[in-house]
């Protein structure tokens, strides 16, 4: 009996050993840890919720990403399913803000589109006509996570969930009504150093800006989180993702029946 003791101590014991190292290397600004114990998606969901909930100490996340929410991206990462993650508000940056990759060594710019909750969800969602009833902005994003790893190569799905799917930087832009914005019609383009780098559209989340949002929603739900008014929702990389170089990188958004504008990043070394 004691030696079963031990053992489900044991077991037991390893998320918070795990929940630590990940919360250490967001306080050192190291690279994340490799999770050497099998998990399941459950279990990595688990640990990100606890490093999240330690790191925010009480305060309210900003908001909460997707991602992995097209075929290419989750086959990097050995999965056939989006995942999500919460943001910081320390994360938020405006547009023109200059990040540095001696900070950031894993630093990837994404072309993505943001919601903005306009009412209280706490519990899951029916449908995407339950989710549209809580959303009252739809603006472009860049989301700039930081996918810096100790071995990246052996990251797999439970890796990033349990890390909080990288979860760093962010800018968003203006929000304007849903009923005046169809997140579904935007095109993006984004041009670093002058040079076009990558095109996409806002069907390469999941074929759908509300499908992607209402995954989100109600995975996180499940998580425990509540979605309050003023909270974003990042819904996906369009296009694929690039890693950062130093200079000049942006993000155009247009749609049929007008342009959305821009969001600039500057990176520095």
């Amino acid at each position: 009996m004691s030696l079963i003791c031990l053992a489900l101590t044991a077991c037991s014991s390893t998320p918070q050993r795990i929940v630590d190292e990940i919360v250490t290397s967001w306080r050192e600004q190291q690279p994340l840890p490799n999770i050497d114990e099998t998990l399941t998606i459950d279990t990595a969901y688990r640990v990100q919720t606890r490093s999240v909930r330690t790191r925010l100490q009480g305060a309210t996340p900003a908001g909460f990403k997707a991602g992995l929410t097209s075929a290419p991206a989750q086959a990097r990462f050995k999965t056939n399913h989006a995942v999500a993650g919460v943001l910081f508000k320390e994360g938020a940056r405006k547009s023109a803000d200059t990040l540095r990759l001696s900070e950031l060594r894993g630093l990837t710019v994404e072309v993505e589109l943001a919601m903005r909750v306009g009412t209280t969800i706490d519990k899951p969602l029916a449908d995407v006509a339950a989710l549209r009833e809580h959303v009252d902005g739809i603006a472009p994003a860049i989301e700039l996570p930081n996918i810096n790893y100790v071995n990246l190569q052996a990251v797999d799905v439970t890796d990033l969930i349990a890390t909080n799917v990288s979860a760093a930087n962010y800018i968003v832009g203006d929000f304007v009504s849903p009923q005046q914005r169809d997140p579904n019609s935007v095109a993006v383009r984004l041009s670093c150093n002058d040079q076009e780098v990558m095109s996409g559209k806002a069907r390469d989340a999941l074929g759908d800006q509300w499908q992607a949002a209402f995954f989100l929603v109600n995975t996180m739900i499940e998580q425990g989180w509540k979605f309050e008014p003023g909270q974003i929702l990042l819904t996906g990389a369009l296009g694929r993702a690039i890693p950062a170089a130093v200079g000049r990188c942006v993000a155009s958004y247009h749609a049929a029946d007008q342009p959305w504008g821009t969001l600039t990043v500057n990176v520095a070394q």
